[in-house]
C-alpha cells in the first residue's frame, strides 16, 4: 500500500501525478503546512526535515520528490522510466537539470511572488527576481530546444521527467514568469496539462 503525505504544492503534485499516470492505488493524506503539521514528530518520522512530499510504502518511508518519482516507477515495472541504462540516464539528467537549475529559479519566483504575499504579507525582492529571470533566460532555451526535436523531454514517450518538469512549470501560472518566447514549451505544457492523470492529481491535492 502506498500512502502519499502532502499539501497543495508543485512538489507534491509531482508525486500524485506520477501515481495517477502509473495507475497506482494510493491513499493521500494532507499534512497542513499552514498549521505546521509538517514539524510534528509524527511527520518528521516520515521526513526528517519536516517537509512534503513523503511516501509510505508498506511501512517504508521515502522522501525527496525526484527519488519518490523514480521509486514509484521502479516498483511498478519501470513504467514512465526505462530498463535501458542510457535512456534512464537521459531521464535522470533532465530531472536533475530541473531540480538543480530551472526549478531552483522558478522556485525563487514562487517564494517571492506567492509565498511572501500569502504568508508574510510582503512583496517580492526585486533583486532576487532579477537574478532568477537572468538565469531562466539562459536555461529556458535548453528545454525549448529539446521539445523542438521531440514530443516529450526525452523522446517520443512520456516519462517521469515530463511530469516532474511540468509541475515546476505550473509556477508560471501564478507568477510573472513568461513562456511567450517558447512555443515548443507552450505546446508541451498544454499537452501535459490536458492529460487526465494531471487533472485528477490537481483535484486530489486541492483538498
Amino acid at each position: 500500500m502506498y500512502t502519499i503525505y502532502g499539501y497543495d504544492t508543485f512538489n507534491v503534485l509531482k508525486i500524485v501525478a506520477t501515481a495517477e499516470e502509473l495507475g497506482i492505488d494510493y491513499e493521500y493524506v494532507v499534512v497542513d503546512l499552514s498549521k505546521r503539521e509538517n514539524h510534528e514528530d509524527e511527520h518528521k518520522g516520515r521526513h526528517p526535515m519536516g517537509k512534503v512530499p513523503a511516501l509510505d510504502h508498506d511501512g517504508n518511508y521515502v522522501f525527496e520528490s525526484a527519488t519518490i518519482c523514480r521509486y514509484l516507477s521502479n516498483t511498478n515495472g519501470n513504467k514512465l522510466y526505462s530498463d535501458d541504462a542510457l535512456q534512464a540516464a537521459h531521464i535522470n539528467q533532465m530531472m536533475d537539470t530541473m531540480s538543480n537549475h530551472l526549478g531552483r529559479w522558478m522556485g525563487a519566483y514562487f517564494w517571492q511572488e506567492v509565498v511572501n504575499k500569502k504568508y508574510f504579507d510582503k512583496g517580492p525582492d526585486a533583486a532576487v527576481i532579477e537574478e532568477a529571470k537572468g538565469w531562466l533566460d539562459k536555461q529556458f532555451p535548453l528545454i525549448e530546444s529539446a521539445l523542438g526535436k521531440a514530443t516529450y523531454l526525452c523522446g517520443e514517450e512520456l516519462s517521469i521527467a515530463d511530469i516532474f518538469a511540468y509541475c515546476y512549470f505550473t509556477i508560471h501560472e501564478d507568477t510573472s514568469i513568461s513562456l511567450d518566447d517558447y512555443p515548443s514549451i507552450q505546446r508541451w505544457y498544454k499537452l501535459i496539462s490536458d492529460r487526465p492523470a494531471i487533472q485528477k492529481a490537481k483535484e486530489v491535492i486541492a483538498v
